[in-house]
């Protein structure tokens, strides 16, 4: 069912009226007034709002029989207009900014987030419907971070939010020998310093000390998604020799990677020829039970803390494997997200939802952003002749062919 009706599967991370520019992943967000915009489309076009989950039972309740009332519902997808939006990662605005907008515009969305994310507090922060009825100033909802589970059940409890699993760490970790960077101001260090601080990651964006916990020069090594990575432990005294080497390195010249490595390459080299950089490598048992902990925690806790059942995997990265997938199965989920398997998946296979797409801002414009929602829209509906059109551009520039 999910692959004949062709609805737009919509794909967002964080909603602000602004970025957050010292924040090291504020590509994620989208300005305020795009995501309105996009919202404002799907009203005067007649889109109707539906969850994730409403497309993977087919339109019908979860505990409800197959059978007639199935079809039915695949008919009434088929002749209306639906599309969904979703989350990834629950950041806090999604409750500040999101939620307001969801109710304002009658929309629903499906928000997938990562339990050791979730603000431990029990605490509700004011939103853009306070700053509506002039409770507080657009400053002092200016919060960031993560949504908190008080949050989190108010959104469930409004009919215009549904909480889904993103797994449980949303991490990733080293797999190889191999050095692709050096810890340095304003670099993305979630992962590699998250992973020896999880207590730290729910406020880890306003947190002035979390890229701190580190020292400059730390070695990055090539890394991989938790959900597929087979972990490298690195042995601590090679990462401190080579933190060493670069004490004295000017961070306020600018980052040059080859010029650090090659201040520690000899280092690395008589590391690599003596086999002293890896301390030990997961095996493949231990990877399988970490994946199952993964998704069977997420899962769990979400259901407990919100009392409801989870039904949806969205993988972080899109990163997954078949393993992972029929784990997830195995554990209670009913689907999950194609991601960047979507070559190798079986076409007709419902617990696995087609890939989604992205709406963001185009060159600061809301008149070229509305036309390219248009675009992205119609090519996802597979309307003539923004579908043809989107075959032959990936055909020309990309030399791969597309249903």
């Amino acid at each position: 069912m999910m692959r004949k009706n062709n609805i737009p599967i919509i794909y967002y991370h964080s909603i602000a009226p602004s970025k957050k520019t010292k924040w090291f992943r504020e590509y994620l967000t989208l300005e305020l007034k795009y995501f309105e915009e996009h919202l404002k489309y799907f009203k005067k076009n007649g889109y109707k709002h539906i969850f994730l989950k409403d497309l993977v039972n087919g339109g019908r309740d979860p505990d409800s029989h197959r059978g007639d009332k199935r079809h039915q519902n695949e008919k009434s997808y088929r002749d209306d207009r639906n599309v969904c939006l979703t989350f990834d990662d629950g950041y806090l605005d999604n409750f500040i900014y999101v939620y307001p907008l969801l109710k304002k515009y009658k929309a629903k969305a499906t928000i997938f987030i990562n339990p050791v994310f979730a603000d431990k507090r029990s605490i509700v922060r004011k939103t853009l419907e306070d700053h509506w009825n002039n409770r507080a100033s657009l400053n002092e909802i200016n919060n960031w971070g993560f949504l908190s589970w008080d949050e989190m059940r108010l959104m469930e409890q409004s009919g215009f939010v549904d909480i889904q699993s993103h797994t449980l760490t949303h991490t990733k970790y080293f797999v190889s020998d191999k050095i692709i960077g050096f810890h340095h101001p304003g670099t993305d260090c979630l992962y590699y310093i998250g992973n020896e601080n999880p207590e730290r990651l729910p406020n880890y964006i306003e947190d002035e000390e979390f890229e701190k916990l580190l020292p400059y020069g730390y070695p990055v090594f090539e890394e991989k998604s938790s959900i597929v990575a087979k972990k490298v432990v690195i042995k601590q005294s090679f990462s401190d020799s080579v933190i060493q080497l670069l004490k004295n390195y000017n961070w306020n010249s600018g980052y040059d990677f080859n010029k650090l490595f090659e201040t520690i390459k000899p280092l690395y080299d008589e590391a690599k020829r003596t086999n002293s950089i890896i301390e030990c490598v997961e095996t493949e048992d231990e990877y399988k039970k970490r994946v199952y902990f993964e998704l069977k925690v997420s899962k769990e806790t979400i259901e407990k803390e919100l009392n409801k059942k989870v039904e949806i995997c969205c993988w972080p990265h899109g990163d997954n494997n078949e393993f992972a997938h029929k784990t997830a199965l195995e554990i209670g989920y009913k689907a999950t997200m194609q991601g960047n398997q979507e070559n190798k998946i079986d076409k007709t296979d419902i617990t696995r939802i087609p890939p989604r797409i992205g709406l963001s801002k185009s060159k600061n414009s809301v008149f070229l952003t509305n036309l390219k929602t248009h675009y992205k829209i119609k090519t996802a509906e597979r309307k003539f002749p923004y579908h043809s059109f989107n075959k032959l551009y990936n055909k020309l520039r990309y030399g791969i062919d597309i249903e």
